[in-house]
């Protein structure tokens, strides 16, 4: 799924993964035990604390953009003893196709519109030089998704992708670099069905 930083992750997410074979894929658990944050490093200080909604985020499958995503994001992150960074982020909420779109996982026509849950997260470390510690609610940021966009099918055939998402490290970092995943993964769901897609590889489909 979901993060958007500076180019959609999902997309880079779901291409890295392409090359996976399925059968690959060890079970898949309905969060991920990394979200619970037990793997911050001793000594570290919780820094920064935001929840946020997001709307109109484009959700990356193994074809292309399926569906636009609502839903609330938690991020955490603490400064380690050697001055780096830990984020935990998670996120809770719905996702949206339409007839015409290609599903997660094998790229099936949807017959219509639908909609599902989902539930995931990340997370990573990264370097700063400065940061303003920040704590509570943020609002609500629409990341310019569209129905047309979906509905284009597949990378290749143009899609952009979510137009404006928010990055809490543009907003409270200064001079941030090094970013990089320890951990990320989402789940889906659709009456009896759910598509994971975790770093370690991605099992099942949503096909409405």
């Amino acid at each position: 799924m979901r993060p958007s930083l500076f180019v959609p992750i999902l997309l880079i997410l779901s291409l890295a993964m392409t090359a996976l074979p399925v059968c690959a894929a060890p079970t898949h658990p309905p969060w991920g035990s990394f979200v619970n944050a037990g793997g911050v490093p001793p000594g570290s200080v919780l820094i920064l604390e935001i929840t946020h909604k997001v709307t109109n985020d484009e959700d990356s499958g193994n074809v292309g953009y399926w569906a636009l995503d609502d839903y609330n994001k938690h991020v955490q992150v603490w400064q380690a003893p050697d001055g780096t960074f830990y984020v935990v982020a998670r996120y809770t909420g719905k996702w949206y196709t339409f007839a015409g779109a290609l599903s997660p996982g094998a790229g099936v026509v949807q017959s219509k519109d639908s909609w599902g849950t989902f539930q995931g997260g990340y997370t990573a470390t990264f370097t700063a030089t400065s940061f303003t510690p920040t704590f509570g609610n943020i609002g609500t940021f629409d990341y310019g998704g569209t129905k047309a966009d979906i509905l284009l099918g597949t990378y290749v055939a143009g899609q952009t992708g979510p137009t404006t998402p928010f990055s809490f490290r543009k907003a409270y970092f200064v001079g941030y670099a090094n970013f990089a995943y320890l951990n990320w993964g989402w789940t889906y769901h659709y009456r009896g069905q759910t598509w994971n897609n975790y770093d370690y590889g991605t099992t099942g489909d949503i096909v409405v």
